[in-house]
C-alpha cells in the first residue's frame, strides 16, 4: 500500500486513559485517516502481551511498535516485521551492575514472549511487587547464586523510588551503548522505571525503521506522546504534540494538547491536518 503519511501515538496516557477505554471520538479520528492514505501507528512501551489485553485485533492501525522500539507488528496481518534483543554478553553485563546496585529487576525473554520473566527483588518496593502479581503466572525468581543463562531477552527493568534520578544517570553512563530509557510507573504513577535494551532501541528509532520501510519521510508524520519513553520519537519529529498530562518539560519543548481523557490525541490529529504550514503531505491529501 501507498502511504501519503503517518499519525504515530502513544498509547498510555495518550491514546488509552488510565483504567478506561480508547474514546469514540479518538477511534473515529484513527478510523478516518485509512480514507486519506494515512499510515496509523501505534507505539507503545508495552510488550505484545500487555497490549493485547487493551487493544483488540480490529483496532484501528496498521503497524504497532511494541516494547519501546524493540519490536514492530504489521497489526492488519499480525506479523512480527523487526526486533532487537540483547545478547548473553550484554545480559550478563547488565545482570553485575544491577545487582551491585542492589535494585529490584525483571529480565524479559526475547520477543515475542517478552510477557516471560525471571526478576530478582532486593528492596521489593511496592510498584515492583504489583508488577510482579500481574506477571506472576510467567515469572520466575533468580536466585542468587544463578545467572539467567540467557542467549537473548528484549529488556530489563529495574523499578526505583521516584527520586532515585541520580540510577537513571548511574546506569545510563555504566552500560554505555546499552539503550536505559526512563518512563513513570503505570501503576503507581510514581515510582521511576528504568528500561534498558540493546544499543539503538527506543521509539524514535523503531519508527525512522518503519518510515523508511513504507518510504515516508520524518516530514510527513506526526507523533504525539505523553511521557520520557515518547522522548525519541518526538524529538526526531517535525510535528510533535504532547497531551496535558506530560512532564512540564516535555510541555515547554513540544506543542501542547488536552488531556488524554480530553480527547488530546483528535486536538493533535486536527491542529496538524489543518496547520497554517502544512508539510507536503498535507498538501497532498488537500488535492
Amino acid at each position: 500500500m501507498i502511504y501519503r503519511g503517518a499519525c504515530v501515538s502513544d498509547l498510555d496516557g495518550t491514546l488509552l486513559p488510565h483504567n478506561g477505554e480508547i474514546s469514540v471520538e479518538n477511534l473515529r479520528s484513527l478510523e478516518s485517516l485509512s480514507e486519506k492514505g494515512i499510515c496509523r501507528v501505534l507505539a507503545t512501551g508495552r510488550s505484545l502481551f500487555s497490549m493485547r489485553k487493551v487493544i483488540p485485533l480490529h483496532a484501528p492501525f496498521d503497524f504497532v511498535i511494541f516494547a519501546t522500539g524493540a519490536g514492530i507488528m504489521d497489526w492488519q496481518n499480525q506479523e512480527l516485521i523487526y526486533n532487537q534483543n540483547l545478547n548473553a554478553e550484554q545480559i550478563s553485563r547488565v545482570c553485575k551492575v544491577l545487582e551491585e546496585l542492589n535494585l529490584d529487576y525483571m529480565l524479559h525473554n526475547a520477543i515475542p514472549e517478552t510477557h516471560h520473566m525471571q526478576y530478582k527483588a532486593f528492596k521489593a518496593i511496592p510498584d515492583f511487587l504489583q508488577r510482579l502479581e500481574i506477571y506472576r503466572e510467567y515469572a520466575t525468581e533468580l536466585k542468587q547464586e544463578q545467572g539467567p543463562g540467557w542467549k537473548l531477552a528484549t529488556q530489563f527493568l529495574a523499578i526505583v523510588e521516584s527520586h532515585r534520578e541520580d540510577l537513571y544517570d548511574s546506569l545510563s553512563r555504566r552500560l554505555d551503548p546499552l539503550t536505559i530509557i526512563r518512563t513513570t510507573s503505570p501503576l503507581d504513577f510514581s515510582s521511576l522505571w528504568i528500561e534498558i535494551f540493546a544499543p539503538g532501541v527506543n521509539k524514535g528509532s523503531a519508527l525512522q525503521h518503519l518510515l523508511s520501510k513504507i518510504g515516508l519521510s520524518l516530514s510527513q508524520c506526526m507523533v504525539i506522546g505523553n511521557d520520557y519513553n515518547d522522548l525519541q520519537m518526538l524529538e526526531i519529529c517535525p510535528n510533535s504534540y504532547v497531551t496535558a498530562n506530560a512532564p512540564d518539560s516535555m510541555k515547554q519543548e513540544f506543542i501542547n494538547v488536552g488531556l488524554c481523557e480530553e480527547n488530546g490525541f483528535s486536538m493533535a490529529l486536527n491542529h496538524w491536518l489543518q496547520s497554517s504550514n502544512p508539510s507536503r503531505i498535507l498538501s497532498a491529501i488537500q488535492k
